[in-house]
């Protein structure tokens, strides 16, 4: 090989940036792997790697070269704004904020550093930090969007609805294109059952970070045709497959041929979803050459074949296994009213803020006479069963829980009891689908598939939510529910 010359290296980092324009993220890496092969400190080079690396969806791969890049240029502000955000996708709160504020020495009134900050500090639980950079952040610059985004996020934390609602008008005034904005508005357009124009703005979730899917190898359905086979793919959280897949039912009954591709742990409580549409874990048994084959998002199919959820197949919807009915039914106590408790989701910190409960507050539930009260919390949360003074009162299932499947004896375990009572978890959708009786307690502002008021929600007749009537009050809810089994029982 000839002697390397200066222009060398960055030829071939512009053709890694035409590459990644062209989304081809492996060539992008081959063709900057090359660059630093021939000038091993080419912060550029470090950069449109971890850019693809990103793509691909190798997040802890792509740290390494941003950090690099950052290492090698500190200047260079775009190398930390990319680098801070692949530290979000990986949860790694505190190293995101030890990299703003290390960006911010740098560039103290960049608007855009401190959005980024105000989402680290509201992902750390610092509400008042985070409001008061997305203040400072649109002092500096009210015209970005992204960060009336992020404000609208925290006043959905303190339960100011309006002015959420205020702040996504905000954006969508800006930069009515930009796709997390579509996606808050969308949200909060479903909020309010305006299932139409919700659904068609929901489409924007895939260009938001994390990515909820990674696209298939093959053509993705418009809902025009009629494919020869449809490839469902699952994504996001537990509970939006389950909540999206009632919608299985209605391609069956139009004749279209559908497999579900989802985690495999979810395989065995979802395949008797319908009997027509096969449940699988990977690709392995599908012919991909087939001409005829599609596949779409999960989340996508109200919007590609019924936005009303009043045409929806109805709830119950997902039957337990009777070998799991008949496994846990020896946990139920006879003339006790048996309430199954879950008080922890997932606990990401891009997920849950503010949804999780503190077990200890379930305190006034223990009290109640003929209550026994019975732990459907599975991984995260569970640790709260030993620090609780009323842990003797908690019926544990015990090893093997959910150990080959996920929820599958959970579902077999509610079969058995009086009540449900959950957090916003994929335990409240599994509930709904299986058709138990359950109290769901939100927080002032919830998730959009909990609309904006009322005990009752379209999706699942047997549910009934409890709002936080002050943002952050759990314990007030959980005494009206206290309230709510003392008459039930």
């Amino acid at each position: 090989m000839s002697p390397s010359q200066p222009w060398q290296p960055l030829h071939l980092v512009n053709l890694a940036g035409t590459l990644l324009e062209l989304e081809r993220p492996k060539d992008v890496i081959a063709a900057a792997d090359a660059a630093l092969r021939l000038s091993p400190r080419l912060a550029d080079a470090e950069y449109v790697r971890g850019q693809a690396l990103l793509g691909l969806g190798k997040w802890a791969e792509a740290r390494v070269s941003l950090e690099k890049a950052v290492n090698i240029a500190p200047q260079n502000i775009t190398f930390h704004v990319r680098l801070i955000s692949v530290l979000h996708l990986l949860e790694d709160m505190p190293a995101a904020h030890g990299a703003c504020e290390r960006a911010l020495l740098l560039e103290p009134k960049s608007a855009l550093l401190l959005q980024l900050r105000a989402d680290t500090r509201r992902a750390l639980g610092d509400a008042a930090g985070a409001m008061a950079d997305i203040e400072a952040a649109l002092a500096l610059d009210p015209r970005l969007a992204s960060a009336h985004v992020s404000r609208a996020r925290l006043l959905a934390d303190i339960g100011r609805r309006e002015d959420m609602r205020m702040a996504l008008g905000r954006a969508s005034e800006i930069d009515p294109g930009q796709p997390h904005v579509l996606y808050a508005n969308a949200t909060e357009k479903l909020a309010q059952g305006q299932w139409l124009d919700g659904w068609a703005g929901y489409e924007h979730r895939e260009g938001t970070l994390p990515p909820p899917f990674n696209p298939l190898p093959f053509t993705r359905w418009d809902g025009r045709e009629t494919p020869e086979m449809l490839v469902v793919q699952g994504e996001q959280g537990i509970g939006d497959v389950v909540f999206f897949g009632r919608l299985l039912r209605i391609l069956a009954d139009r004749g279209i041929s559908t497999i579900l591709l989802t985690r495999p742990g979810l395989v065995p409580l979802l395949r008797d979803l319908d009997g027509r549409v096969p449940v699988v874990s990977d690709l392995s048994g599908i012919d991909q050459s087939m001409r005829g084959l599609r596949w779409a998002p999960i989340g996508s199919l109200p919007h590609l074949v019924s936005p009303d959820p009043a045409q929806w197949p109805a709830a119950p919807y997902l039957s337990p296994p009777q070998d799991r009915v008949s496994r846990w039914r020896h946990l139920r106590q006879d003339g006790a009213f048996n309430i199954g408790i879950n008080w922890q989701g997932n606990p990401s910190r891009n997920v849950d803020v503010g949804r999780s409960i503190p077990l200890a507050l379930f305190a006034p539930l223990a009290a109640i006479p003929g209550v026994s009260l019975v732990s459907l919390e599975h991984g995260a949360g569970t640790e709260q069963l030993d620090e609780v003074p009323f842990a003797g009162a908690i019926v544990r299932p015990g090893a093997g829980f959910n150990a080959d499947g996920i929820f599958v004896d959970t579902v077999g375990l509610m079969q058995s009891l009086d009540l449900v009572l959950t957090t916003d978890t994929a335990l409240a959708n599994v509930a709904g689908a299986c058709g138990f009786l359950t109290f769901v307690a939100l927080r002032a502002v919830p998730d959009w598939r909990w609309g904006c008021e009322g005990e009752e929600t379209i999706f699942f007749p047997t549910l009934r939510l409890f709002r936080q009537q002050m943002a952050g009050d759990w314990s007030s809810l959980v005494q009206r529910i206290a309230h709510k089994i003392r008459e039930l029982m």
